[in-house]
């Protein structure tokens, strides 16, 4: 038969964590049930009656105390002997566990001022219009192009024939304003400026006597800059290729926005582009709007134009 190992018999240090904790505990008991012995029974004096001290209660809160004091010591020791079983970690081990932060990159400011695009055509070009059916060239040119619909801030068109749903779909109207210089009878100016649809105006130059107005010009508005369109077609998609064969001449030229309108320089031909828009009848603001662009590219070109009626003296030097 087999018996269990008496804890007391080993040393404690030889003992596991629960083995040493239980045998704190048996300590404990033991000193509180051992009765006293017979030896110091019989060496004690026998006492009167009088002299026999009541029996004393047994202080429960005292061996209680001890038992938590022997508890407290034992859990102590364990606990040191964990601790010295660690390895403590090296001064280097601390320094590796401090991880350095790089401040956030800054960010970049972003500029609101709109993108200068350069400008494609700064010393005017000549150009015929593209043809369906045909291949492209570097000298052909689409409506689309020179309108450039996605920048286009403003456009004064005109023309002697219109295709309105046409000319519509090459132009954003939500954030493009038309001003649209068209010949129309008397009785029908009125309704076609009543039913125009936002952003467009119509202006109606005023003829004299018999006449009609065949004038072909586009003066297209972006954030930095102006062209100046003198097309040979009407705005018609026949006109531009689009539904035959048929060719038109487009010339064009692209100026920079200045940056004071102080700095403006007239030319012949910014001076006779102003009085045919001022004949035609255009506002005067959208005339003087003019003065914000670089005409300086223009100084050798002309500006050719006629107006209704008859001429004479210095007008009739001004008009073609």
């Amino acid at each position: 038969m087999v018996t269990p190992e008496n804890p007391a018999s080993r040393p404690v240090g030889d003992m596991d964590d629960d083995e040493a904790l239980e045998y704190a505990i048996a300590l404990s008991m033991q000193d509180e049930e051992q009765p006293p012995s017979q030896q110091q029974q019989q060496q004690q004096p026998p006492l009167n009656q009088d002299e026999q001290p009541q029996a004393a209660e047994p202080s429960t809160s005292q061996n209680c105390g001890l038992a938590q004091l022997d508890r407290r010591a034992m859990e102590q020791e364990r606990l040191k002997r964990i601790a010295s079983k660690r390895p403590r970690p090296a001064a280097d081990d601390d320094q590796d566990d401090v991880v350095e932060i790089s401040p956030p990159a800054k960010k970049r400011a972003v500029s609101r001022e709109p993108k200068v695009m350069p400008l494609q055509f700064p010393r005017g070009v000549v150009k015929k219009t593209w043809a369906y059916g045909y291949p492209r060239s570097a000298d052909d040119i689409k409506i689309e192009e020179i309108l450039q619909k996605d920048r286009l801030e403003l456009a004064l068109l005109s023309s002697f024939q219109w295709d309105d749903a046409w000319l519509m779909s090459k132009i954003d109207a939500r954030k493009t304003k038309l001003i649209l210089l068209a010949y129309a009878q008397n009785a029908a100016q009125q309704d076609m400026r009543e039913n125009a649809p936002p952003r467009v105006r119509f202006c109606f130059p005023p003829m004299k006597g018999s006449g009609a107005m065949h004038s072909k010009l586009q003066l297209l508005k972006y954030p930095d800059s102006l062209r100046i369109v003198i097309p040979s077609g009407n705005l018609v998609p026949y006109d531009w290729g689009e539904s035959g064969v048929m060719e038109n001449m487009v010339f064009l030229i692209d100026l920079s926005r200045l940056s004071s309108a102080s700095k403006h320089e007239e030319t012949e031909f910014s001076q006779s582009l102003s009085r045919f828009l001022q004949e035609a009848g255009v506002d005067a603001k959208m005339i003087d709007s003019l003065r914000n662009y670089d005409f300086s590219e223009t100084r050798n070109l002309g500006f050719v134009y006629t107006t209704p009626g008859g001429h004479a003296g210095q007008q009739q030097r001004e008009n073609g």
